[in-house]
């Protein structure tokens, strides 16, 4: 019996929050320009949206996606952590997409279609090389159902 290996680990980039960070950023410009009018008494309104966009970050931040030799494993959270695991054994299918906002920072999203009755899709959002992790995915799949004797079938 071999021990189990962490074979990849990876976090979301950040691009996935360029649309908060931009809105947030116009925020605080905008807080500080009014602000700054009516001698300062507005300019702390501009905390709120520099709040949101910090949590945004330390969200994303937090999200830990871990690929070993026998499961996927999702750590979200950031004050209380959640630990999902889904056995690599009950994967049906992975699915790369390449929108045109990720494609131009060389990201993708990795999709995990699975058996799994609680977590039937997986998606691992805006990943470095996501083309060879759903490779690596898929070897690691088939090579864990060899190990147990796991076999698909696909009824129609």
């Amino acid at each position: 019996m071999t021990q189990e290996q962490t074979v990849w680990t990876g976090h979301p980039s950040q691009v996935i929050n360029l649309g908060v960070f931009l809105l947030c950023g116009v925020l605080v410009a905008l807080a500080l320009a009014v602000g700054s009018t009516f001698d300062g008494r507005l300019a702390p309104l501009a905390i709120l949206p520099a709040a949101v966009a910090a949590w945004r970050w330390l969200d994303t931040r937090c999200r830990v996606y871990e690929l070993t030799t026998e499961r996927l494993r999702v750590r979200t959270g950031v004050f209380s952590r959640r630990t999902d695991d889904l056995e690599l054994y009950r994967v049906k299918d992975t699915t790369l997409l390449e929108p045109l906002l990720l494609r131009a920072f060389s990201l993708g999203n990795v999709i995990v279609t699975t058996h799994d009755a609680t977590t039937p899709t997986l998606i691992i959002p805006a990943v470095w090389e996501a083309s060879a992790l759903r490779e690596q995915v898929r070897r690691y799949v088939e090579a864990r159902r060899d190990a147990k004797g796991v076999r698909v079938a696909e009824l129609e």
